[in-house]
């Protein structure tokens, strides 16, 4: 039998434990939103300056990013269900002292059958599949607009850029690198 203690101890990692969950929902979502804002940013300022070869580093930042966006989302759902696993324990616990027939879990399971079967498509998706899209498509876009850039072509000292594709001003794309060595 549980003393009264336990049980009021117990009451109270329960409530912790779930304000440490929307914290961490909360978390994951002002992450993945100033992800998407920095990224966003970073795209059109680069699609602003039209591809110039100096832009091409925040690219590789916008990527960086992305993957970061991604790892820290699946770092924080796993910290998520690490606390949903502890209070399915507790909620069990806290159950078997509860009489012969408890009704709290049964009818937990009973809503979320009947959630599953009114929603059963999106039912299907965890919610983390979402949030984890998102970073993925911003690391995707950025690969994706690699391949923006123009082509470089080095003859004679000079870097040229093949722009005909890209329907770029070539005037303001040649280089002459001899002038960048006397400098």
């Amino acid at each position: 039998m549980i003393n009264e203690n336990e049980k009021d101890f117990l009451k109270f990692y329960m409530e912790q434990t779930w304000e440490e969950m929307r914290h961490i929902e909360n978390l994951r979502e002002r992450v993945t939103i100033l992800v998407i804002t920095i990224a966003s940013a970073i795209v059109g300022f680069i699609i602003q300056q039209k591809f110039a070869i100096e832009t091409k580093p925040f690219l590789w930042f916008v990527i960086v990013l992305g993957v970061f966006g991604l790892l820290m989302t699946l770092k924080l759902f796993q910290i998520h269900q690490m606390s949903q696993r502890r209070l399915d324990k507790w909620y069990l616990y806290y159950e078997s002292f509860c009489g012969d027939d408890p009704q709290i879990l049964k009818l937990r399971k009973l809503a979320d059958k009947e959630n599953k079967k009114d929603f059963f498509y999106v039912a299907k998706i965890r919610h983390n599949y979402f949030w984890s899209a998102m970073h993925i498509f911003i690391v995707a876009a950025g690969l994706y607009l690699f391949t923006m850039y123009p082509k470089q072509i080095v003859s004679d000292n000079k870097v040229q850029t093949n722009c005909k594709a890209k329907n770029i001003d070539t005037a303001s794309t040649t280089l002459d690198t001899n002038k960048l060595k006397r400098k």
